[in-house]
This record gives C-alpha cells, sequence and structure tokens, in this order.
C-alpha cells in the first residue's frame, strides 16, 4: 500500500482523494480534493461538470497521534449552463464556514461536556469562543423539545437558584419515567409556569398523569390549575426533611441542656436513619439515649410511625385515616415539637398520602439538579441562562 493510500484509509473519507502529506513536529497538513468530477446545480437540480475557478480550503480534523490534522481541500466552483448559475461544491464530513469536520466538533463536545470553555480550548489548541460556538451549536441541534415534551407523563418540578443570594431561580422541569431533563425555564413564578404550560396546548396539559413536587404553593397551584386530571405527590425526600428538622430541632435542645452527656454526641445523624437501618454500634448509642430522655425516645418512634404508615399501606384512603389517627394520638409536648411538621400535614396531607399510590419520588429531578450544578462549577458560574439551558439539556441526553 502507497502512503497516499494509507491516508486515505486513517482518513475515512470516502469522497477524498489525497494529493500529498506535509509533516512537521506538531503538524499533519493533507493537501486532498473530492473525487467527482461532477456537481448537481442547487437552483436547477442538472448535473454540472464545467468548473469555473477553484480555490483551498483548510478544515482541521482530528489528530493523529499527538499531531493537529489539517485537510488543505481543493473546492471547485461550477457553472451551470442550464441556469447560467455559478455553485460551489459542498462538503459532506463538514459544514459550509467551518474550519473543522463533523468529528472534530463531536470531539469538541465530548472535552467540553464536564470542562469550561477555556480549559477545552487549551487542550483542542483552538480559541475558547470557537469552542463555545461549536458546543452550543451542537447543543440545539441535539435537543428535541418537542420530542420531550410530546414524550412526558409523570412531570417532576424543582428549583435551583441561578445566581446565589439575588433570588434568582430556574424551574426545572424532569421526565420522571425516562430519568431526563425535559427543560430548564427562566422563573418559577406561578404566573409564568401557567403560561408556559398553557402555550404548550391543551393536549399536553391533558397527558400528564402525576405531578410530582415540594412544598412550595405555588408548584401546587400550578399543578391544580394546569393538571386537573393529574395526581399531584409531595416528594418523599422533602416530607422526610421536614419531619426530621423536627426531630433535630428537638435534639439540639436536649444537647445544649445536657452538654456533660457523651451519649448525645453524635446523635444527629443515627436519628436521621429509620430504626432497621442502624448498625450493632448505633443501636448501642440510640438505646442509651433512650434511657437518659425517655422522650426522646417518643419522639423518635413517633417519626418511625410516620414512616411505617407510608411504607406498609398502598391504599390513599387508608393513609389519610392512619395520619389523622398519627397526629390525634400526640401529647402536649409531642405536639409542641412537631408542630411546624403538623400545621404544614394539615394542608398537605391528600399529596403527602398520594405517595403510595405508585412510590413516586422526585428523586431524579434532585440528580439532574446537581448535574446542573457541576455545569456551572465547571464554567465558573455560566451567567448566561441559555447557556446554561442547552448545555444542561445536550448532556442529560
Amino acid at each position: 500500500m502507497e502512503n497516499l493510500e494509507l491516508y486515505e484509509h486513517l482518513l475515512n473519507l470516502s469522497s477524498v482523494k489525497v494529493e500529498a502529506v506535509e509533516l512537521t513536529k506538531d503538524k499533519v497538513t493533507i493537501s486532498c480534493k473530492l473525487s467527482t468530477s461532477s456537481c448537481i446545480c442547487p437552483t436547477c437540480g442538472q448535473v454540472s461538470s464545467q468548473v469555473h475557478q477553484s480555490y483551498k480550503r483548510i478544515v482541521r480534523d482530528l489528530n493523529l497521534i499527538s499531531r493537529e490534522v489539517y485537510l488543505s481541500i481543493k473546492i471547485r466552483q461550477f457553472y451551470c449552463k442550464t441556469c447560467t448559475s455559478y455553485f460551489t461544491e459542498s462538503l459532506d464530513f463538514a459544514d459550509a464556514n467551518k474550519s473543522h469536520t463533523h468529528r472534530q466538533e463531536d470531539f469538541m463536545f465530548m472535552v467540553a461536556r464536564k470542562q469550561s470553555y477555556s480549559e477545552s480550548a487549551v487542550i483542542l489548541n483552538v480559541h475558547p469562543k470557537t469552542v463555545e460556538r461549536t458546543v452550543l451549536s451542537l447543543c440545539k441541534e441535539r435537543v428535541d423539545l418537542a420530542q420531550r415534551y410530546a414524550q412526558v407523563k409523570r412531570l417532576g418540578i424543582d428549583e435551583q437558584s441561578h445566581r446565589k443570594g439575588k433570588k434568582d431561580y430556574l424551574c426545572v422541569l424532569t421526565d420522571l419515567d425516562r430519568g431526563t431533563l425535559v427543560d430548564i425555564l427562566k422563573s418559577r413564578k406561578k404566573e409564568d409556569l401557567i403560561a408556559h404550560f398553557e402555550s404548550l396546548g391543551s393536549s399536553f396539559c391533558e397527558q400528564i398523569t402525576d405531578v410530582s413536587c415540594d412544598y412550595w404553593r405555588g408548584y401546587i397551584s400550578v399543578a391544580q390549575h394546569c393538571f386537573p386530571s393529574a395526581t399531584i405527590v409531595l416528594d418523599r425526600f422533602h416530607v422526610t426533611n421536614l419531619l426530621n428538622s423536627c426531630v433535630d430541632k428537638f435534639r439540639k435542645l436536649l444537647r445544649k441542656s445536657e452538654t456533660d452527656n457523651l451519649n448525645y454526641r453524635r446523635l444527629k445523624w443515627i436519628l436521621y436513619k429509620q430504626y432497621h437501618n442502624l448498625s450493632d454500634k448505633e443501636l448501642i448509642n440510640l438505646q442509651l439515649c433512650f434511657e437518659d430522655c425517655p422522650l426522646l425516645k417518643e419522639v423518635y418512634w413517633k417519626r418511625e410511625q410516620f414512616h411505617h404508615i407510608l411504607d406498609n399501606n398502598q391504599k390513599i384512603e387508608i393513609v389519610l385515616q392512619k395520619i389523622e389517627e398519627w397526629v390525634g394520638s400526640m401529647n402536649e409536648e409531642l405536639k409542641n415539637i412537631f408542630k411546624s411538621f403538623t400545621n404544614t400535614l394539615n394542608s398537605t396531607m391528600e399529596y403527602v398520602a398520594n405517595y403510595v399510590k405508585n412510590s413516586l419520588s422526585n428523586a431524579v429531578t434532585e440528580g439532574l439538579n446537581n448535574l446542573i450544578r457541576s455545569i456551572r462549577r465547571v464554567a465558573f458560574g455560566m451567567p448566561n441562562f441559555e447557556h446554561l439551558r442547552w448545555r444542561a439539556l445536550a448532556i442529560s441526553n
């Protein structure tokens, strides 16, 4: 096999004929031309083989053994006798007015997935703006928003702070069945969310069967207004978090009043765990604390009873009844400890109980929130909302 044929095989571009190769210490320049002798006129559709003029176009390709590869391609301009127009032949492996091939674009996108544009530019030896434009262009090509909205049945809604301390919140929409981002909205305000969902049409609102969200009343109101036939489920993580905060508040008071009691050290993470998940050592420490403070034992087991209600029942009516019994069985001390939880529970009990219908949670959304945060971290904040949105949507595919 001759050297030029070897380079043709390495390039693996069927329409390219290699004419010469120039090697330097860190660069490979491959002079080539297209193997076709004619081209179809884009105006009239007729085949033309009359070349009017030609020029050289330099296109960056994937590196070869740590050397940058550049294709110096002879591009021809044809003249069409049928419609008397001039046109330039196109490349099937590179876009017009782009200085790199499609596979080089894909490599740029892969390098920039978990790195900033400036760091990626150093690796690729290109300008950061080139990486930015290429990545954003590919993101928009690869994200089919219409298809994402058409597929979602069970919708997760959550927010994320875009700029810390500015009360600037993004709204994150997820497909809980596929575990993917549906979209990221610039505002989480109730009126903005309603306007957005209504703009998608009644067919979209009717296809949503379940909505999972946190305690924020705005999300519940939006779900009631836009998805009247959907089941609203309060994410169990947020329910558990509010319940645990009551237990932890009591622990802090206990720790402050019993500063000399060594058994209360590291008690927080033991109390957060359910009883069946505790290790032998944790069980011993917990039992010692119970002996020192019987009220702590009542608080802990009251919390456990609530978990048992959600874990061991499958009918919403029974869960609602048992939750009311759970609240009603508290003495005055326990009512005071769990006051913030029970007050919230009174207005959201139905949505908490809906969890047992199919154990729907917003865990997927919380995980994708971490993905968005990781993009923001590597990009040193990424204050441009559209850049963050498209990049997160493409990476979550």
